[in-house]
């Protein structure tokens, strides 16, 4: 039996040892040399292919170096010997650290070769990116342990991939992805706009003054995009920072009325207060249609929790005043005020866009948005229902228009986070009735406000886990006039 045979054998028992967990292997990275040439680099690394090994590119100072990376030490023996034939008689080892690496399988011009490449390592088991550099679209493996280097680098081999890249992973997020609707796609598609993908709003809001930049450690982190998303370009583009530290968690895409995606960050673990937050999403976030941004967007704000609350127990109807319920920008606690009556008993919550129209405060973030916070839910729960109305100057002006203005309810606990829209003045349309006799309304426009009137809305198979927390926003979108109102009513939580 020849040597490549033996090694060949030895490598396939540590490969099924390391998936299947029976080791912790103590790893080498073997060096065969550093090339100027590209020629000389390919040549070494097709050796070494021909000989049965896994290497791998490195760049290092504007050469290539080929190496085999995720060498099990108790391989040696068997390795050194095949580099010996091969011609290799110079090697360097040394220590494989334990991080993270990712692996660059190819860079394409054209987008069908790079998609077919994708979908080549999907069929394989593996989960590849896309990185855009300089004109081109690398396809890469991110985040790749070191002690499975040597697995996925005989995966790819066996996909027909022979030009391999290997650097290390910087520190970076990662990210739970989860699609509701239709505004993430999987392919890149031939239709659509042209124009650059870019996001049209954000809660909180980035165009405010620095003093301003507050938000609530529990409250929703928001992006609506002007067009739909291709999925693959997020996860690459996409940097959450805590206090200067990458933070993982959990992404939602939402899809708005108008079909554009609306996403959601949410921390995997939860926030505390004086945090200072910075996201950015980069410019190779790409449109359906492959367009990406024209340059990356920064949103960054400080975390506050405020004032401590009890428990929401019983205070579904807010008969029981403001108990275990938290607002932020103008949002109370409401009686019947003209068209707008309690659906049941007397008292109903409610929150604006607008200043002053549902209590003594403001919209936060230049009059664009109002939240309510209830909880902590100490009692698990797993369907929630409950009461709207939804009312907007936005009706009928402005309906099928970029003004979108929207409601959304937001639930999040330890175990994971739901995210729905409500309503929408663009899924509501002329679905609405007059909304008359109330003071404020409508603050803009053509001097019509509508209404829906109260709604249920119902949702099933929430296991969040305890403590849970419910959110309901109403948001301007695009603009900050022509203000909205959200009011909720008669809560029940299935248990």
């Amino acid at each position: 039996m020849s040597r490549k045979m033996v090694w060949v054998i030895a490598l396939t028992a540590g490969i099924l040892a390391n998936a299947y967990g029976q080791n912790n292997p103590d790893l080498r990275r073997i060096q065969v040399g550093t090339f100027r040439q590209a020629e000389n680099a390919e040549r070494a690394f097709n050796l070494l292919r021909d000989a049965g090994l896994g290497p791998a590119y490195e760049s290092h100072m504007g050469g290539r170096r080929v190496v085999l990376p995720g060498v099990d030490v108790r391989h040696l023996p068997f390795i050194l010997p095949l580099l010996n034939d091969a011609g290799f008689h110079n090697v360097w080892v040394r220590e494989e650290a334990d991080r993270l690496y990712r692996i660059q399988v190819g860079a394409f011009r054209e987008t069908a070769n790079a998609e077919a490449a994708l979908n080549t390592l999907r069929n394989a088991g593996l989960n590849p990116i896309y990185e855009n550099h300089m004109g081109y679209r690398r396809v890469a493996l991110a985040g790749i342990n070191t002690r499975h280097i040597s697995s996925v680098l005989t995966i790819i081999y066996n996909s027909g991939f022979n030009d391999v890249w290997l650097r290390e992973e910087l520190a970076t997020s990662h990210f739970t992805i989860i699609v509701q609707g239709e505004a993430a796609v999987t392919e890149i598609q031939d239709t659509g706009s042209t124009a650059p993908l870019a996001i049209v709003h954000t809660i909180p809001s980035f165009g405010i003054a620095v003093t301003d930049r507050v938000h609530h450690a529990n409250a929703p982190i928001v992006f609506f995009f002007n067009d739909r998303i291709y999925l693959y370009s997020i996860a690459p583009n996409v940097e959450v920072m805590a206090d200067g530290t990458p933070i993982d968690g959990t992404i939602i895409i939402n899809e708005a009325a108008n079909g554009f995606a609306v996403i959601t960050f949410t921390p995997t673990i939860p926030l505390p207060a004086d945090t200072e937050i910075s996201i950015v999403m980069g410019q190779g976030l790409q449109s359906a249609r492959g367009i990406q941004m024209l340059a990356d967007v920064g949103l960054s704000f400080v975390t506050e929790l405020g004032p401590e609350t009890a428990d929401f127990v019983g205070n579904y109807g807010f008969e029981l005043g403001d108990i275990g319920v938290i607002f932020r920008g103008d949002g109370a606690i409401n009686t019947a005020r003209g068209p707008l009556v309690p659906f049941e008993g007397n008292y109903f919550a409610a929150i604006s866009t607008g200043t002053r129209l549902v209590s003594d405060g403001v919209a936060l973030f230049g009059n664009t948005e109002s939240f309510i916070l209830i909880g902590p839910i100490r009692d698990p729960f797993f369907s929630l229902s409950f009461y709207y109305n939804f009312i907007s100057a936005e009706f009928n002006e402005w309906v099928d228009s970029v003004y979108d203005d929207s409601a959304w309810i937001y639930i999040r606990g330890p175990r994971g986070v739901h995210f729905y829209r409500i309503a929408s003045v663009n899924t509501v349309r002329f679905n609405n009735v007059p909304f008359v006799g109330f003071p404020g309304m409508p603050d803009a426009g053509d001097g019509y406000a509508g209404q829906t009137g109260w709604r249920n809305f119902h949702v099933e198979n929430l296991d969040v886990g305890s403590p849970a927390f419910i959110e309901f926003f109403v948001t301007d979108v695009t603009d900050a006039i022509y203000s909205s109102i959200l009011a909720i009513d008669a809560i029940e939580l299935g248990r």
